[in-house]
């Protein structure tokens, strides 16, 4: 493949910089399908959590304020059931529909290492619709094995605490929290290339855990490497959220009464949400890099001759 054919560089194995600028340029060539599909199926259970917040935030001191130092009040049930409510549909949304977003991000990635022009927005959505069934079945399998072979180290601890030895379990209960947090991230990185394999390989469920476990053999640290510094780049682009509600939080005080405080909060939470929903979508885009930079590797892929099958197959 030419230099010009494809958007991150010849097709060869990538360099640790080309895979995370590659995130970069996916979110820039599609950022308008990527947002509005991470705001949809995402960004509305974020919406009503952090308007929620604001909302309880308001009635026990104004817009801001520290709540472990503001004591706790129930003069206001209403804005508690809300909260509750919020963090049940914040939770249900990242559960049953982030894997829809995950297919669809994905789906567009896919296409940009094709070198193909950015997915419309109406096929970004549809690609949600063909791939979240088995996308949202796959990371429940998925996230049920990680988290039952992150509780075995714990189990001893466990027993032991509930057997009435609370002073002897954290003799059990601290290496086993280190063993438990290794599983997690050994699995988490060996089944991290489950959602492109189904979008690319039309595999499902144990099918792309096991081809996604193959493929990442001996890449776990270089994976790890990169899910690492994308964590840290994006912790810091996760300070905009709090700098934008900072910079509505002054001007709001100042001009409204406490009363209007909940439009504040409206836009605050909206803001949040538009922004913290973007954030999800550069683990998938990784992901799928990753994914044909493995193929690469392991297998010689040809994404032109790929592309020129695939063309063939649909005429």
């Amino acid at each position: 493949m030419t230099e010009e054919s494809s958007p991150i560089g010849t097709l060869r194995p990538w360099r640790f910089t080309e895979v995370l600028d590659g995130v970069f340029r996916t979110l820039r060539t599609n950022l308008r399908s990527v947002w509005m599909v991470c705001g949809t199926f995402i960004g509305l259970g974020t919406f009503f959590l952090y308007f929620s917040i604001y909302q309880l935030e308001s009635g026990r001191g104004g817009l801001y304020f520290d709540p472990y130092e503001a004591p706790l009040s129930s003069s206001h049930p209403a804005d508690w059931m809300l909260l509750v409510i919020s963090g049940m549909v914040y939770i249900l949304s990242y559960l049953f529909l982030g894997p829809l977003a995950g297919a669809s991000v994905t789906g567009i990635t896919r296409g940009f290492v094709r070198g193909e022009a950015a997915l419309p927005l109406k096929h970004a959505f549809r690609l949600a619709v063909r791939f979240g069934g088995r996308t949202l079945v796959t990371m429940l399998i998925k996230w049920l094995l990680i988290m039952g072979a992150a509780l075995v180290p714990l189990t001893p601890g466990l027993l032991v605490g509930l057997a009435g030895w609370w002073q002897v379990a954290p003799v059990f209960l601290l290496p086993g929290g280190l063993v438990s947090f290794g599983l997690l991230t050994f699995f988490y990185i060996r089944f991290f290339l489950a959602v492109p394999v189904i979008l690319e390989e039309n595999t499902a469920y144990w099918g792309a855990l096991k081809r996604s476990w193959r493929l990442t053999r001996w890449s776990f640290w270089r994976t790890f490497g990169l899910l690492f510094m994308l964590t840290l780049i994006l912790y810091v682009f996760n300070m905009l959220p709090s700098l934008a509600q900072l910079l509505l939080m002054i001007p709001a005080e100042m001009f409204l009464p406490p009363e209007w405080f909940w439009v504040a909060n409206l836009i605050q939470a909206f803001l949040m949400a538009v922004l913290t929903a973007l954030l999800a979508a550069p683990t998938w885009i990784v992901a799928t890099l990753v994914y044909f930079e493995r193929r690469v590797r392991k297998e010689g892929l040809d994404l032109i001759r790929e592309t020129g099958r695939l063309e063939e197959s649909a005429l």
